[in-house]
């Protein structure tokens, strides 16, 4: 098979539209076609491993219906034994690569995940499709050029967002800015700035990171346009051009200088839970509205929107996915003893599920509760004519305050609250506590410097 550079280069962009995104055509049928066919697959690879038959029993499964009758479902805690020590004998296939997540979401610390070489050259297909829906207008609009220059605004390897771009650049051929090897040694803030002073000079096409860095750094840029002061940097004939367009863009608009006037970009992903917070101030600085997926460590890329920034369709050669109800959840909540059903993806119907991946191309995890939550929006998308469900983030299981069960809030509810507020702080924090014998939101909220309000206003 090609790589997708070379579909662009032979102007092959058709076949490009189809391997990527020709997902949104399919039905739920043939959906699940690939995702049972794949996961038989990966059933016949765990049942020879170690990990496997500790899951699965010394029987390999024969259906996808036994193999979810007989594999209970699971959670990190349970691979430790394999994956902490790093016990590559004993996984389906010798991974390629190991990414690692910060640790900060766990008591355990750092979860490892081990990826194939197919997991592996895979991770840049999802991306590949999102590159292309968020420059693109309808079906079959592919603005991708081989060489287009990238700045991602993510963490390096051992982190999965890293192998993601080492994935893409060997499979399409874009130009990050700075190049993946002098960038995985610097430092978050420096590899950052050094991406935008090559962008002034080069330009730029795609900009990828999370929302409220994106719509941070527009905020940033445009409270500093008016205060640069000149150095030799800018003095390259390109920046001072680029500059001069930006700055009489700015002044016929009666504003500072702005991203979106010293770059015409084709597209902007992102994704985390305060997307839908952010996209309008993203919009806004940058001149593009901001396509939203959904990543994890342990699978890579797994769902994303279409071209109309509606709800998200999962993938589906990226894991297997089960789905528990909301109501199935919160009797396991109160009862750990008691085992909730799952739903497969073509059986959404509107409501909040949890997500139950198994992975795919010899990856460890089974039946793999990973702890969020997405809201089933609609069932099918007219705009798109797809007939699979669409989906949005709603919450990470232990990120929800439930006040008697009378009031569900989510991160992402109060912070849009905060938001919407049009209060300047820093960071915030909420907690449920116990006042009096009675559930009370505690809300607490670091200022930012400039704030003069009182207290009781705020």
């Amino acid at each position: 098979m090609d790589n997708s550079f070379r579909l662009i280069e032979e102007g092959r962009k058709d076949e490009l539209w189809d391997r990527h995104c020709g997902y949104l055509r399919m039905s739920r049928a043939d959906f699940m076609e690939i995702q049972r066919r794949l996961m038989l697959e990966q059933i016949n690879l765990l049942g020879s491993s170690k990990i496997g038959k500790a899951f699965m029993g010394e029987r390999i499964p024969s259906s996808i219906e036994e193999f979810r009758r007989v594999t209970p479902l699971t959670r990190y805690s349970d691979y430790t034994e394999f994956l902490t020590n790093r016990r590559e004998d004993d996984l389906p296939v010798k991974p390629y690569v190991w990414a690692r997540t910060s640790g900060k979401s766990s008591d355990l610390g750092p979860k490892w995940v081990p990826y194939t070489k197919t997991m592996y050259d895979r991770l840049s297909d999802p991306v590949i499709a999102a590159l292309i829906m968020s420059s693109s207008s309808k079906p079959g609009d592919v603005k991708l050029e081989r060489h287009d220059k990238f700045l991602m605004a993510s963490a390096p390897p051992p982190y999965v967002s890293g192998y993601i771009a080492r994935s893409t650049r060997d499979n399409l051929e874009v130009v990050f800015m700075p190049p993946l090897e002098e960038a995985e040694s610097m430092s978050y803030g420096d590899r950052v700035a050094a991406g935008f002073k090559i962008a002034m000079r080069e330009g730029l096409d795609y900009f990828m990171g999370m929302s409220v860095v994106l719509a941070r750094m527009g905020e940033q840029f445009e409270q500093q346009s008016n205060s640069t002061k000149p150095t030799k940097d800018l003095l390259n004939p390109y920046i001072l051009w680029r500059l001069f367009k930006a700055f009489v863009k700015s002044k016929l608009s009666s504003r500072n200088v702005l991203p979106k006037d010293i770059w015409k970009l084709k597209g902007i992903m992102t994704g985390g839970t305060d997307t839908e917070i952010y996209q309008d101030w993203i919009e806004h600085y940058w001149g593009r509205k901001p396509l939203e997926g959904y990543c994890c460590t342990e699978a890579g890329n797994m769902a994303m929107q279409a071209w109309n920034y509606k709800g998200m369709c999962f993938f589906p050669d990226n894991a297997f996915l089960e789905f528990i109800p909301l109501e199935e959840h919160n009797k396991n909540k109160a009862d750990p003893s008691y085992q909730p059903r799952t739903i497969l993806y073509d059986e959404l119907e509107l409501g909040i599920y949890e997500l139950v991946l198994s992975n795919f191309h010899g990856g460890v995890f089974i039946r793999y509760r990973i702890g969020d939550l997405f809201r089933v929006v609609s069932i099918r998308d007219e705009d798109t004519g797809s007939e699979l469900p669409q989906v949005r983030f709603y919450s990470r299981v232990d990120d929800i305050i439930d006040l008697s069960s009378l009031v569900r809030l989510t991160e992402r509810d109060i912070w849009k609250t905060i938001e919407g507020a049009g209060i300047k702080y820093q960071d915030w924090a909420a907690r449920k506590e116990i006042v009096h014998g009675t559930p009370t939101l505690h809300l607490y909220i670091e200022l930012s410097r400039t704030v003069k309000s009182s207290e009781q206003s705020i």
